[in-house]
């Protein structure tokens, strides 16, 4: 249910827990959305037709606990607000590490890249230290400019793929 309780969070921007419809319209219009799920949306949710959507309601109907969805909320708003800070030049391509730790990651990446004359095993290295100095024992990083595939097994809440400018980068903490 998290795609659904994640989509009414980012259309409900006001945090009022309604959806009005012109709203969801606007949300689907916005993000490239299959026009349908508005009268999908109207169907499932606002079955009295009075064109708003309330959280109650969708909780009711999705079978969640609203104090749960309540929760789920703030966690979301905060990982949105974390994630948001992140330099307009890192695209995350997928990660489990926390915004934060995201943030202080790639501004170290972004400060060691400063320096033109490294070489992306030295951008690697460094940047693999620095991980090992402040989150401890054991970091893999990895620095790509082409394809790459891999399989790993990571301690949970510690990976991080991103691309930064022409490399992409894969972080992640191994268990010892």
């Amino acid at each position: 249910m998290e795609p659904f309780c994640e989509a009414f969070f980012c259309v409900d921007t006001d945090g009022d827990e309604k959806i009005h419809i012109r709203d969801l319209e606007d949300y689907v219009k916005r993000n490239n959305l299959d026009p349908a799920m508005v009268s999908q949306w109207k169907n499932l949710f606002d079955k009295k037709g009075t064109g708003v959507i309330t959280l109650q309601e969708f909780c009711d109907t999705l079978g969640l606990r609203l104090a749960d969805v309540r929760v789920q909320r703030e966690s979301f708003r905060k990982t949105q607000a974390a994630a948001s800070r992140l330099n307009p030049d890192i695209r995350v391509i997928q990660a489990t590490m926390p915004p934060d730790q995201q943030y202080t990651v790639s501004e170290e990446l972004i400060r060691i890249t400063s320096d033109k004359n490294l070489t992306p095993k030295e951008v690697a290295d460094r940047l693999k230290k620095y991980l090992e100095d402040k989150y401890g024992r054991i970091w893999d990083v990895v620095v790509s400019d082409g394809s790459c595939w891999c399989s790993f097994s990571h301690i949970p809440e510690t990976s991080f793929f991103f691309q930064y400018h022409k490399y992409v980068y894969l972080i992640w903490k191994t268990p010892e």
